[in-house]
Formats: C-alpha cells, structure tokens, sequence
C-alpha cells in the first residue's frame, strides 16, 4: 500500500476557506481541492495519504485539512499545525484531536525544537497518542536540538520534515552525522520529499554517499516518503509518486515498500486503501 505522507489541499473557495492575510508563496497561485487529490491519487495508484496543513496557508487553522480528511476517512488523515511553544499549545491540540478529529500534528515555531516551552505539547501528544511531525531542520544544531526534545518524550513518534532540510544544508556532512545520531532514538524517523529526491541525481558521490548514510541510519523502516504536492508538482502527481519510485535506485523492492508506505502505516495505522468493487 502506498501512503504518501506530505500532500496538501488548498479549497479553490475563498470565501469558504479564505487564506490567511500573511499566506505567501504557491498556495496563494494555485489550489488543490481535496476531490482533485483524490482523483489525482487514484489515478497514480496512491491508496492513502496524510493532508498536511501548509506552512503559512491557513496559518493554525486547520479546518480545511481536518474537514477534508474526514471526508475520505479512513484513506485520509489530517496533520495541523500548531506553535508547540504557545501556552495554549498543548489544549489547542486537545481541541484539534478531539473535536475535528486530527491525527497528527506539525510543529512550527520561533522557538528552539527543544525549548522547555515545548514540552507540554509534546507529552499532550503522548497522552493522545498523536505522532508529531518537525518542521525546520537545515543545520547540525537544529537537529541536535530536535534529538534533545525527543529523548525526553521516548514514547511519542517524530519526524522531521523534508529530510531534516539536508538538502539545503551548507554542511551535509555535520549534517549527515547529527542524522545519525538522530535516528539512535527509537521513536525517531524521517520523513523525505521531493524537495530531496529530485536534486539527488546531481549530487557529487561524496553528497550521494552522506545521503545514503542517512537512509542506511534510519532504515527504510523509519523513513516515510510524502510528495510535496502541489508545492512540488513537476510531471503532476504522477511525477512526484513516480520520483518517489526511482529516486534511489539502489533501494531493495522491500525498503522501497517501506518507504513508500509501510513505515507510513506504523504512524497511522487507522489508515485503509479503499475499498474496490
């Protein structure tokens, strides 16, 4: 089954589902009505998927991916943003968890990954078993800091986003060994997009080399593919699964099954293909 992990919906009704005044970049050019995700997944064999609320888009408003996922659950689960270091962090997602029936959350702040201000949420997220997604990344100590805060909450499933942003980093081998020491928690995983695996192919071997350590750290059943669309959406929907498919070439059938679903699935394991017939 494959599960792909990082889509968005953005409702093309913007009256319905205004955009927030400070939205910027794709979402405020192009749209992604949750009945064209579905029909776009059908049509690239994509069985189940996690709506992610864009960065930005809605800012912590979360109806839109929460009502849509609702419409195609159990194929569909919604992942809401919300500041971890907010004082009412921890009872926003009660709400978002209990009364719209969110199933994950992604954590977006101006505060530190591991600043004391965070950890309320994260023990709410315990106590509700919801698995928490990072966004940020892109140096050493940001992922450090994101190992310090999930050592203190072992039993609550992460990820970071987008690879960490490895692909951005300036130093991809600081990077690569913070990674590493990363994925010793064993309730860490990494969750990689199109934003990695298309610049991948012009890596130089070194860069391909540290990008596979990574993987290898992890294991393929720890790694969680999402395709990033419609923010990433060169070659449509197909493309993107496609990339997803034959970005690494050396991956075994197995870890490709993983990667492209199975890790997926011990997120959210309330997740079911639809029914055929």
């Amino acid at each position: 089954m494959i599960i792909d992990t990082h889509t968005h919906v953005v409702s093309s009704d913007k009256t319905a589902h205004p955009l927030h005044p400070n939205a910027s970049g794709w979402s405020t050019e192009v749209s992604n009505n949750v009945e064209d995700l579905i029909q776009e997944m059908d049509a690239a064999g994509v069985e189940c998927a996690t709506l992610v609320q864009p960065n930005g888009t809605y800012g912590l408003d979360n109806t839109y991916q929460c009502d849509s996922a609702k419409l195609y659950s159990p194929r569909t689960v919604s992942v809401g943003i919300l500041d971890p270091a907010a004082p009412d962090g921890a009872d926003k997602l009660s709400y978002w968890v209990n009364e719209h029936a969110m199933k994950g959350i992604r954590l977006q702040s101006q505060a530190e990954p591991d600043d004391p201000s965070c950890d309320a949420l994260w023990a709410r997220a315990e106590s509700l078993n919801i698995p928490i997604s990072i966004g940020g990344g892109g140096t050493p100590d940001k992922v450090n800091r994101m190992r310090n805060i999930g050592a203190r909450h072992p039993n609550v499933l992460f990820a970071p986003d987008h690879f960490a942003g490895w692909s951005g980093a300036e130093d991809k081998a600081a990077m690569t060994v913070a990674l590493e020491a990363l994925a010793q928690l064993p309730n860490a995983c990494l969750r990689i997009s199109s934003t990695s695996l298309g610049p991948y192919a012009n890596l130089s071997d070194d860069d391909k080399d540290l990008f596979r350590r990574v993987i290898e750290a992890f294991t393929a059943k720890r790694m969680m593919w999402g395709s990033n669309f419609p923010s990433s959406r060169q070659g449509g929907y197909i493309g993107q699964v496609e990339l997803g498919k034959t970005a690494l070439p050396w991956l075994s059938a197995e870890d490709l099954d993983w990667m492209m679903g199975g890790a997926a699935h011990t997120f959210w394991p309330m997740l079911q293909a639809p029914t055929t017939g």
